[in-house]
């Protein structure tokens, strides 16, 4: 245990958020998968999807989802992503979160931090076109992680939500915000 410890601490940053990103990407693109009718083989699939109301192995995308696992294979190729799928669960915090995402986010490669949100509540929703959702909310004193690409000009962003000081997962969703985000201070 000691040597893997060591091991982590060794490995660069970079390589830890490319590890989590590929994690990241790989959900988002067999999320459009399942929402399209994809019956999945591997336990991890198995585990993460649901296959009872799968349709099969061939499925049909629309231009949009199509153009976006593209991408997103694009971006596992170039990171060298591997993920192994005979496990059976994955470590993403906002899973729930993601799951009742109408508009679906592509992880960056650099991150962002707000240490402190200093607004009022901002809603957070399922998706940056409309009908506008709200799933979450961050409140003054949160600490905000951007990490997935900026649309709509960048005014929409996909983030997560932590009590501050990087505390427990709080929430996530998109934001809409045309002016410098109001924090306290910024890590990133």
């Amino acid at each position: 245990m000691r040597i893997v410890l060591v091991l982590l601490m060794l490995l660069p940053a970079s390589h830890m958020r490319a590890a989590e990103g590929c994690v990241d990407v790989w959900f988002t693109r067999n999320l459009i998968m399942d929402r399209a009718g994809y019956c999945f083989g591997s336990p991890l699939g198995q585990a993460l999807f649901d296959n009872s109301d799968c349709t099969g192995a061939q499925i049909q995308l629309d231009p949009a989802s199509q153009a976006l696992v593209s991408r997103i294979r694009a971006l596992e190729a170039q990171h060298g992503c591997q993920i192994d799928t005979s496990r059976h669960s994955l470590d993403i915090e906002d899973i729930a979160f993601r799951r009742v995402l109408r508009d679906l986010p592509i992880r960056q490669d650099g991150q962002w931090g707000c240490l402190g949100w200093t607004a009022a509540e901002t809603p957070l929703y399922d998706g940056y076109t409309e009908p506008l959702g709200a799933i979450g909310q961050v409140t003054p004193g949160d600490y905000v992680l951007f990490e997935h690409e900026g649309v709509a000009g960048g005014n929409w962003v996909y983030v997560t939500v932590h009590h501050p000081s990087w505390g427990a997962f709080k929430s996530a969703g998109w934001m809409y915000w045309t002016d410098r985000m109001p924090c306290a201070s910024e890590a990133g």
